[in-house]
């Protein structure tokens, strides 16, 4: 059984003449890590400041980017998403918004005026090879979570069904019953991306937010502790994960309809060290980490992070090189 994961959708911003390839950072099978800011094309912008805010619900950035030349800077923006495994059998992973091209209800907006960004949507193997045209070509989204795509599927030409099986595209128990429950073998990656200009000598903001993707839930037992050592959950953190299963107890016995147990920790990952890839440092470096429930339990290896509210975790750095990555866990139960 897996822990509840929400997947941290983080600042994967790259900037390029054409749009490419995300980089990604799987920590295990069910964490889709994403990178952080790079910029490929000028060594000319500065990140002046970066405002990132954490949470298991919401993702929030505010960059300040100084275009330091003497001319405009006019260049592809790309917002590259994990890539996510269509395959339920292989990975529990719910999309925030499943019904909706735009799975993750992600916007933009820069200098306060929103953007509508194309979304681009490829369907790659597990080797990397690109299927997008074959299962175009069949009839089928790439996004096989969409409403409709089985009866699609169902749909199709018997020999056109055939094809996607034997090309290892779609599998079933039964391939042959029109009737079947088939399943993409593919997984979709998406990359939202516009066009932007960088006046020179000036400095432009941009903000985005959108939801997490979360994964698959299951209970927790203090058996799995050893599990979360990457997360530094130390014997505090641990008290405080039992606390919440007595909680969890106690309203069992008042209430047999809720469950004894509380369920797999929330993790996020952010890869913030491509954050390093700008002209210097980032100027002005402020985190938000919020745990979102007073009573949940937070647990990460992060030196000078300060609680300043009930659920808010800060840390400013200013001219900051980042040099590790950003993993944290919110154990709950409400």
């Amino acid at each position: 059984m897996k822990a509840n994961v929400v997947t941290a959708l983080i600042a994967p911003f790259v900037f390029a003449t054409m749009v490419p390839t995300s980089v990604l950072a799987n920590d295990t099978s069910a964490v889709l890590g994403a990178g952080g800011l790079e910029l490929t094309t000028s060594k000319d912008i500065v990140m002046a400041s970066e405002d990132l805010y954490l949470s298991a619900s919401q993702i929030r950035v505010r960059y300040a980017f100084r275009n330091e030349s003497d001319r405009d800077i006019t260049t592809r923006v790309a917002f590259p998403l994990p890539e996510v495994d269509q395959n339920e059998g292989s990975e529990m992973v719910f999309l925030p918004a499943e019904d909706q091209e735009n799975f993750v209800d992600f916007h933009v907006t820069v200098d306060g005026r929103p953007v509508q960004p194309k979304l681009e949507q490829k369907a790659v193997t597990g080797e990397g090879a690109d299927v997008t045209a074959a299962i175009t070509k069949a009839g089928l989204p790439v996004n096989a979570q969409l409403p409709g795509w089985q009866e699609k599927t169902r749909a199709l030409p018997h020999e056109v069904r055939q094809h996607l099986v034997k090309q290892r595209l779609i599998e079933a128990d039964d391939p042959g019953n029109r009737s079947a429950d088939f399943d993409p073998t593919w997984k979709l990656r998406a990359t939202f991306h516009w066009e932007q200009t960088f006046p020179a000598g000036k400095t432009i903001t941009v903000e985005h937010r959108y939801k997490p993707i979360t994964g698959g839930v299951s209970s927790f037992d203090e058996s799995q502790f050893n599990d979360y050592k990457s997360y530094c959950l130390d014997n505090q953190g641990k008290a405080g994960v039992r606390r919440l299963v007595k909680q969890a107890q106690a309203a069992a016995q008042a209430d047999p309809q809720r469950s004894p147990n509380i369920g797999g920790p929330s993790e996020v990952e952010y890869i913030l060290t491509t954050g390093a890839n700008w002209k210097g440092p980032i100027g002005d470096f402020h985190l938000t980490i919020d745990k979102e429930n007073p009573n949940a339990v937070l647990t990460l290896c992060l030196s000078g992070l300060k609680k300043t509210g009930p659920t808010a975790f800060e840390l400013r750095r200013m001219n900051f090189t980042p040099k590790e990555d950003i993993r944290f866990a919110v154990f709950d139960w409400r």
